[in-house]
């Protein structure tokens, strides 16, 4: 028994073989120069101004340093209300932060993602000492961040757990800060 191969006309075939000399033909011609040149001018514009929409996007993220004013909710008796932190977040989500407090420390730790449109959520660890620098305990703050819409400013809200040396809750407080790029 022989099989054939039947293929039915689909108008595919015939047409084809002409495509490719009249779109050649359209190049050559003048008005298709003319589009031709269009598309590369309007590509070479383009360029710089796709360029400029990253540099943009780029500054709608933590990444860089921040000058951050953090603000205590309830400050305990003799604290200060108010103290000044260097924070760095770096591109690939590692953070460092260290402030002006008067309490001795040790350089904060940890890390910061995206959550949603300019916002952002940033947890990190330290140690706390005291004067003879005895180890204290550690302090855990997890913030949630909004970043302003030109990527120059930002806000946030702060709850800081505070631990004993044998990893025991002691309290909770709450913080809120408001930085500048620098």
């Amino acid at each position: 028994m022989r099989i054939q191969n039947t293929v039915q006309e689909t108008g595919m075939d015939s047409k084809s073989g002409r495509v490719i000399p009249f779109a050649r033909r359209i190049a050559l011609s003048a008005p298709g120069k003319f589009l031709l040149g269009v598309a590369v001018i309007f590509s070479l514009v383009s360029l710089p101004l796709l360029t400029r929409a990253n540099n943009s996007n780029e500054k709608r993220t933590l990444t860089g340093n921040w000058l951050v004013t953090g603000t205590r909710l309830t400050p305990l008796p003799g604290q200060a209300p108010t103290f000044l932190s260097l924070m760095t977040y770096f591109e690939d989500g590692n953070f460092l932060e260290e402030n002006n407090d008067t309490a001795i420390r040790s350089t904060g730790r940890g890390n910061w993602e995206r959550i949603g449109h300019q916002q952002f959520t940033r947890s990190f660890i330290y140690f706390r000492f005291d004067a003879a620098r005895n180890y204290l305990g550690t302090v855990r703050p997890t913030s949630t961040i909004t970043l302003s819409e030109d990527g120059s400013e930002l806000q946030g809200d702060t709850v800081a757990q505070i631990y004993d040396a044998s990893g025991n809750l002691l309290r909770t407080v709450q913080l809120s800060e408001v930085g500048q790029r620098f």
